[in-house]
């Protein structure tokens, strides 16, 4: 019997709700068992009312944008996947974006590119919504999201909806409060600064170039930088690819589940990986890194299990 039909539950009518969905179909790297109930939202209003009528009933929640750096156990999840697809983004004052959550960060870029808005050229080619950006403070080339989120519009546990403020979410190096105290994002502001369109658009072009040679191509099947880099007392870095590439990472491999040979720290799905062959291979390699370095490397894909 489908797991899902072992308890019937009546949801509104106007909420298109799939069962037993395999969470592999919405993740990057393409792993992750059958979630009990699905569905895929486009409008905010929607999003919440399902979230209160689910939040009445008991029903365990977990809102997902793009899937671009989680994976799932082969058991997938007991309760309702809401996938975030409200997107629309545009500016509110000549140096200020809004965009609803499930915004990627490409189309975000290209308003930029088109507004002669600068401040945004590090997220040029990274995947993913911008509300998934948000709660794991995605960054790179020396910036983050953090840095210039001003306001958000989040839905809470209790159903509220509130308007916050950057320190809200407590943001640190690919870590925000939302991981510790859960809400949702529904929409965000982000202040930037006027610059040259063309400047701005040569800046984002060369960071994508720089990417698209030392990553795997678009269509492997990866949830991007496996681990954290390493972050020192005084805040310099090290990244987590340099331990890895001193301790074989890239001949490494676990059933499909291995390393790319593009970069020593993207684990990839040869095609048929589980979770649990990613999460050996994780623990083989946390395991050589601290025996040879005494550094425990801590994951940033999100495991939601």
């Amino acid at each position: 019997m489908n797991r899902a039909m072992s308890t019937i539950i009546d949801f509104p009518p106007q909420l298109d709700i799939q069962q037993n969905v395999p969470l592999s179909h919405f993740t990057n790297i393409k792993i992750g068992g059958p979630a009990d109930y699905l569905s895929v939202i486009k409008d905010q209003n929607i999003y919440i009312e399902l979230f209160r009528f689910c939040r009445e009933i008991g029903l365990p929640f977990l809102a997902l944008g793009d899937g671009t750096n989680v994976f799932f156990p082969e058991t997938g999840y007991h309760g309702i996947v809401a996938i975030i697809k409200f997107d629309s983004v545009g500016l509110i004052s000549k140096n200020t974006i809004v965009a609803e959550a499930g915004t990627s960060l490409n189309k975000i870029r290209e308003l930029c590119i088109e507004t002669g808005l600068t401040g945004f050229e590090f997220a040029s080619g990274i995947p993913g919504s911008i509300g998934g950006a948000i709660y794991g403070n995605a960054g790179a080339y020396g910036s983050n999201v953090g840095e210039i989120l001003t306001r958000a519009k989040v839905l809470t546990p209790d159903g509220q909806i509130r308007f916050v403020k950057n320190d809200f979410f407590k943001f640190s190096y690919r870590h925000s409060d939302l991981k510790i105290n859960p809400a949702i994002v529904l929409q965000a502001e982000f202040q930037l600064k006027k610059g040259d369109p063309a400047a701005i658009k040569s800046r984002c072009d060369e960071i994508i170039n720089i990417r698209t040679k030392k990553l795997p191509p678009s269509d492997t099947l990866t949830a991007g930088s496996w681990f954290k880099n390493i972050k020192d007392e005084q805040g310099n870095s090290t990244a987590a690819a340099q331990y890895l590439e001193a301790v074989g990472s890239r001949q490494t491999s676990v059933g499909d589940a291995a390393v790319h040979i593009r970069h020593a720290n993207i684990f990839y799905n040869k095609g048929k990986a589980t979770a649990t062959d990613m999460l050996k291979l994780e623990d083989i390699l946390q395991k050589r890194v601290y025996k040879k370095f005494g550094i425990r490397l801590e994951r940033e894909v999100m495991y939601l299990d």
